[in-house]
């Protein structure tokens, strides 16, 4: 039974001489709503958590709108988040899908090109009902405990890479094929997971030392340190987008390797 450096070995196998096509394939599909970063939510909750340790008050943020054009700003910025928001759901779920079939490629030694992220263009809807269903049912777990929402979180991590390989599958039944080839196989996942851990901490302190430093510079202009906050965010952060195509090859490689361990037994 293969451990969680085997996959990682396999994955950094699978990557070798295809980093950059890999980087720029999760950028995009990021970029595009695929939610393919785990780590999302840490950049998120280490933001608040900053503004909360920091001397910006509510009224701080304010201030930024307050001037003469701060309206017009407010609305500009309201605007493009809600278009931003319908068009990841719109198009996410299928680039999931194209992110999942551009990680097996890797795995299977095969071309993997960014293109293959809009290969299933055609099923923006089977897309859009994966990605609901999944963050549906596992927000309902969610609402027993944190603990069962985690286990169903990893019980149907396997249904993109279902999904994208059987196109005729629906949006529940790919749910309920990985919840069966996950028997078994969810603490696994996890301990590949947390292997990752030290390389995301990385990533995080970093990101976490360039917000203090802007927010201890710019504490009495809170403006300037709201854009500057944002425009460094970006860089610091991009390391996720460095581990997490290596944490998706090795999602794949497992993904291949249980599957091709149950074909075995049949």
């Amino acid at each position: 039974m293969k451990l969680a450096a085997d996959y990682r070995a396999l994955a950094r196998d699978a990557l070798r001489g295809r980093w950059k096509t890999a980087v720029l394939a999760g950028l995009l599909a990021s970029a595009l709503g695929a939610n393919i970063v785990n780590a999302t939510g840490n950049i998120t909750s280490n933001a608040n958590r900053a503004n909360q340790n920091s001397n910006i008050t509510p009224d701080g943020y304010l201030e930024l709108f307050s001037q003469a054009n701060g309206g017009r700003l407010l609305a500009v910025l309201v605007v493009c988040i809600v278009v931003w928001t319908l068009f990841t759901l719109v198009v996410g779920g299928a680039v999931r899908l194209g992110y999942a079939r551009f990680n097996l490629n890797l795995a299977d030694g095969k071309a993997a090109a960014v293109s293959d992220l809009f290969s299933q263009k055609g099923r923006l809807w089977d897309g859009f009902c994966l990605k609901f269903l999944q963050g549906l049912y596992v927000a309902l777990w969610s609402l027993l405990l944190v603990i069962p929402g985690i286990v169903k979180s990893y019980s149907y991590a396997m249904a993109p890479y279902i999904m994208a390989e059987h196109p005729a599958l629906t949006a529940n039944e790919a749910i309920t094929e990985s919840r069966r080839i996950m028997d078994g196989n969810k603490w696994r996942l996890f301990c590949l997971d947390f292997s990752f851990i030290g390389w995301e901490l990385l990533c995080v302190l970093p990101m976490l030392a360039g917000f203090s430093w802007v927010v201890a510079a710019f504490s009495d202009a809170a403006a300037m340190g709201i854009v500057l906050v944002t425009l460094l965010a970006v860089p610091l952060s991009a390391g996720f987008f460095v581990v997490r195509p290596y944490e998706e090859a090795a999602w794949a490689v497992f993904y291949r390797d249980i599957t091709a361990a149950e074909a075995e037994t049949e």
